[in-house]
């Protein structure tokens, strides 16, 4: 029986493509005895987002699947936040396969994105990750009337402090945004205050460019995190470093920002920051005062309690599948055009 939620992030494929897989993987067998095959991912899409949103989703017992293999196995409300994906399911939903369509918050930007995937009529609902977000969608007032806001969940089982490490010496600088410059002088602010700086890079966008392993240990020697970035529309990073229960001062300019060669003014670099996980700052004048402080008053700071509260796989998964019912629920009767082509 088909659940009432299937979470798509590959295509489903048709019988002819299952054929050609099966024909080329035993020919594989043959031509390549013991050879093992190419690895995949567990959660193909946006990994951190996908990962969260199953895993959450298993957490609290939720009808759902994830990736059937074949279109029996289509539940009639479908979750899609890969665009491939997401492009397949928009046909089902014109067809009449499916009932409620949702996408977001990682299959674009700005509204005429990716071919303007995020306007496809077919689409009922979309996920964005907080409600600034929305700023992008001035001009598409259908878009903003269709969005509501979730954020994504991290494995606080996973993201934990060891307790082993020492933690009074080190202070992750997470570099995301600003010259090289800047961030020296970030790091020559955080030896003023005591503390030796251990760098993790990043960039917009990438997700590669170190390990979570990596991350993880930095952060369980760190006592605090010093976050440079321009803009972010969640701060996943931030939620983590919280979940191992290390406070964040973090860059909040709220100025000029880019993403894919577009340039707009940023909201917000950490969207769910609060007086429970850490401090925001502007200028470098004031980092320092914002450090001495946190490093002060360290007691005050329950970074992973808030997490636990808040921002776990589970309880973010549990307000999606919320939003996702009470919207399914509430189109139910109401009428939709035969024809929903662009």
């Amino acid at each position: 029986m088909a659940p009432f939620l299937t979470v798509l992030t590959t295509p489903i494929p048709g019988e002819r493509q299952r054929l050609t897989r099966e024909v080329r993987r035993r020919v594989r067998r043959w031509v390549k005895p013991g050879a093992p095959l190419p690895s995949a991912s567990p959660y193909p899409g946006h990994f951190a987002l996908v990962r969260s949103v199953v895993e959450g989703l298993r957490a609290i017992g939720a009808d759902f699947n994830f990736n059937p293999g074949r279109l029996n196995g289509l539940g009639r409300v479908v979750y899609a936040p890969a665009n491939e994906a997401l492009l397949q399911a928009a046909e089902w939903r014109r067809l009449g396969r499916i009932d409620y369509l949702v996408a977001g918050p990682v299959n674009a930007l700005f509204a005429d994105e990716c071919d303007a995937i995020l306007q496809n009529p077919a689409i009922d609902r979309l996920i964005v990750a907080h409600r600034w977000v929305l700023e992008f969608f001035r001009d598409a007032p259908g878009l903003r009337a269709k969005s509501a806001a979730c954020p994504c969940g991290v494995d606080a089982d996973v993201w934990k402090p060891s307790g082993r490490a020492e933690r009074k010496r080190a202070a992750l600088v997470y570099w995301k945004s600003g010259d090289e410059t800047f961030c020296e002088q970030v790091e020559r602010v955080v030896r003023m205050c005591g503390l030796e700086p251990r760098r993790i890079c990043s960039r917009p966008g990438e997700h590669a460019m170190f390990s979570p392993v990596d991350y993880r240990r930095v952060l369980d020697e760190s006592a605090i995190g010093v976050f440079l970035s321009a803009f972010e529309t969640q701060g996943l990073a931030l939620a983590e470093a919280w979940s191992m229960d290390v406070p964040t001062v973090v860059w909040d300019p709220q100025g000029m920002a880019h993403w894919r060669g577009r340039s707009f003014t940023s909201h917000s670099s950490a969207p769910y920051l609060t007086p429970a996980t850490g401090r925001p700052w502007r200028t470098l004048d004031e980092l320092e005062p914002a450090l001495r402080g946190v490093l002060a008053d360290r007691s005050s700071f329950q970074p992973r309690a808030w997490v636990l509260a808040n921002m776990t796989d589970a309880i973010c998964s549990a307000a999606l599948l919320n939003i996702i019912r009470a919207g399914a629920e509430q189109a139910r009767g109401i009428p939709r055009p035969v024809d929903l082509r662009i």
